[in-house]
């Protein structure tokens, strides 16, 4: 894959968040705590969702959640918040699923083009995609598609992925970054159990309680667009963004883009 210059160098400034893949991958890829339950029934009182980060996740390494790094050039993004990628404050989300969703907020930026990356620990590319944006600022998404042949997640693997705003097309290094990385895990037979007889938030209860990022807020995002005016979906949905400093998103809107062919 020919590589633009300016993802090259967020890769490098990054390369601490790939340590931890030098841990042992059993140690990493089964999470098996339970959920805190109240008289046998989940937690799931509208505004308690939690995300609760594991530990080893925790390293200590610049924050490129948010429009990279301060040299990422002539900015095209005009939004008061920045183009941010909705992972945990380690930048890793933990994720059950072999082709996960994958969520960040577009500002309203003088483009109409974004470009989203996928790529495994030696830089190899997973996936690319092009995202055609009308301007309206929100909360959006990009999945991974399971039916064009592409190899899943392994389990105890980490992945980087980006999302970029194409400011000049002729011109790549104006580009505007944010960054984000995540693993597959696998989960222990009780938390499966859990999550078999569970409803949409119940389940974002247990993924959040139990380190599962990507899963969380995507359980939490789906049952949001299929009930917009619920009041407790959408305390969740906050709950869930604060608890990793990313609350000023809350209130934005959750809007849908088609990757381009």
């Amino acid at each position: 894959m020919k590589k633009i210059t300016k993802f090259i160098l967020i890769v490098t400034s990054v390369g601490s968040i790939l340590s931890i893949a030098t841990l042992n991958a059993s140690q990493l890829a089964v999470v098996g705590q339970p959920t805190p339950k109240v008289d046998g029934q989940q937690i799931t009182q509208p505004g308690k969702v939690r995300f609760v980060g594991p530990t080893e996740d925790n390293l200590s390494s610049p924050d490129y959640r948010q429009g990279g790094p301060p040299s990422a050039g002539v900015k095209c993004d005009r939004g008061k918040i920045k183009l941010t990628a909705l992972v945990p404050e380690s930048q890793i989300g933990r994720t059950v699923s072999e082709y996960p969703v994958f969520f960040f907020y577009l500002p309203k930026a003088d483009t109409q083009l974004a470009e989203f990356f996928l790529e495994d620990e030696k830089e190899n590319l997973i996936y690319q995609t092009t995202l055609k944006i009308n301007n309206s600022p929100g909360v959006m998404s990009v999945s991974i598609p399971a039916n064009k042949n592409l190899s899943p997640l392994q389990v105890g693997k980490n992945y980087r992925w980006s999302i970029s705003l194409i400011c000049d097309t002729q011109d790549r290094g104006t580009d505007v970054f944010a960054v984000g990385m995540v693993r597959r895990i696998e989960l222990s037979a009780e938390i499966l159990r859990e999550l078999e007889t569970a409803d949409p938030r119940q389940k974002t209860v247990i993924y959040a309680e139990n380190g599962i990022w990507q899963d969380a807020l995507s359980t939490l995002a789906a049952a949001r667009r299929a009930n917009p005016n619920d009041t407790g979906l959408a305390a969740d949905w906050k709950s869930l963004l604060d608890s990793v400093k990313l609350g000023e998103i809350a209130k934005e809107p959750i809007v849908e883009i088609e990757p381009q062919p």
